[in-house]
């Protein structure tokens, strides 16, 4: 496990049951919620929540890459389009609407995102919205230059790649390569919210147990005993 965020919060904890599993009939907590038991399934709770987050991320990433190899070349292509176009005998203003389009699609190219690693504390993903309109903006001012050409009797490429039937079949490759990675994002993010009410849940969430743990291991044994040093040093902080 990572020694960050989320995964290090579960680590410390399952490291604390250790302990008190150490101390035997001594640890007695009236608090149910603090019970070894209890924490004990607590962990096995976050463990898998943690887990399931995992699993959620692996088919969005799949997605997400080939998302951008199927966006790889659309300004090289554009480009061919547009030339292809300005030699068709096109009037002067229908071939710098069509660069304008040129201009709109290079302008919005979208970069591919950063991976997110499900055990830090960042969401390293967090760029997708803002991606995510660039890419579908992307795809928008294909399709305008796409309908810009469709209507202009000038434009009759010979070269297969470049001609319209060819063209609206790239836009429809690039829009269900998008809609997919907006489809797999949305179990990444409920994983997420599952994961977030087990760790961090202001009542029963695993940070909140430790955190009463610690003290019902203080006013059992006292701040200067050994067993309370046990855990008095581990670590466990809020990651949202």
């Amino acid at each position: 496990m990572a020694e960050t965020g989320h995964a290090r919060n579960v680590e410390h904890f399952g490291t604390m049951i250790v302990f008190v599993d150490g101390w035997g009939a001594a640890y007695n907590p009236s608090n149910a919620a603090i019970e070894l038991a209890a924490l004990q399934a607590k962990l096995a709770a976050a463990l898998n929540a943690i887990d399931a987050v995992t699993t959620a991320v692996a088919p969005w990433k799949v997605n997400v890459n080939f998302r951008e190899n199927k966006f790889a070349g659309i300004s090289q292509l554009v480009t061919r389009v547009v030339n292809s176009f300005a030699a068709s005998g096109a009037e002067d203003n229908a071939i710098e609407d069509a660069k304008g389009y040129q201009r709109k699609i290079n302008g919005s190219r979208a970069t591919a995102l950063p991976e997110d690693d499900p055990e830090t504390p960042e969401d390293e993903s967090q760029g997708n919205s803002v991606s995510q309109r660039s890419y579908t903006q992307l795809v928008e001012h294909f399709d305008n230059l796409i309908e810009l050409l469709d209507n202009d009797a000038n434009y009759a490429p010979n070269e297969t790649e470049l001609q319209i039937t060819q063209l609206q079949a790239r836009s429809a490759e690039l829009k269900d390569a998008n809609e997919a990675v907006v489809a797999t994002r949305v179990p990444v993010s409920n994983a997420r919210l599952v994961r977030n009410a087990v760790l961090y849940d202001d009542k029963e969430g695993l940070v909140q147990l430790a955190g009463l743990v610690k003290k019902y291991a203080k006013s059992l044994f006292g701040g200067d005993s050994p067993e309370y040093g046990q855990i008095s040093g581990l670590e466990f902080r809020i990651v949202k």
